[in-house]
């Protein structure tokens, strides 16, 4: 955790904070949250997923994206890096360098022993405010 209660970040420092880091963050609430490496068993459950879900989207108006994309849920300011996104119709993005998805249709979390608690509730709470979230998936 970067920030802390008495010194809260703001959204416009974050991503600058963030891009100069080895680590990607989830940013919520004036902080910065590391995020943990991901196992071996997760990448491996991750490449499958990606896999199954690009043949099923080919050829269909939706976009897969990789954890590499940031996903922010505007209503709550949350920033994070959803291992899977897939968008249905046309992607909406926050910045020029498209790193910052607004309108998620679909979004995939595989589930660690250390997060499952977090994505399956605080998590889950935050993206449910997105508009364009149809369907939320955790999977371990």
């Amino acid at each position: 955790m970067t920030g802390t209660s008495s010194q809260k970040l703001t959204s416009q420092e974050y991503p600058a904070i963030e891009r100069d880091s080895d680590f990607k963050s989830e940013f919520f609430d004036g902080e910065m949250f590391a995020m943990g490496v991901i196992s071996k068993r997760a990448s491996r459950i991750t490449v499958n997923l990606t896999g199954g879900f690009h043949a099923a989207i080919r050829g269909k108006d939706g976009e897969l994206f990789s954890s590499d994309l940031r996903v922010k849920v505007s209503a709550n300011g949350l920033y994070t890096y959803p291992d899977l996104t897939i968008v249905c119709g046309p992607v909406d993005v926050e910045d020029e360098q498209a790193v910052v998805l607004l309108n998620p249709t679909l979004i995939i979390e595989v589930l660690s022993p250390g997060t499952e608690r977090y994505d399956r509730g605080i998590k889950f709470d935050l993206y449910r405010k997105l508009d364009s979230l149809k369907e939320y998936v955790c999977r371990g």
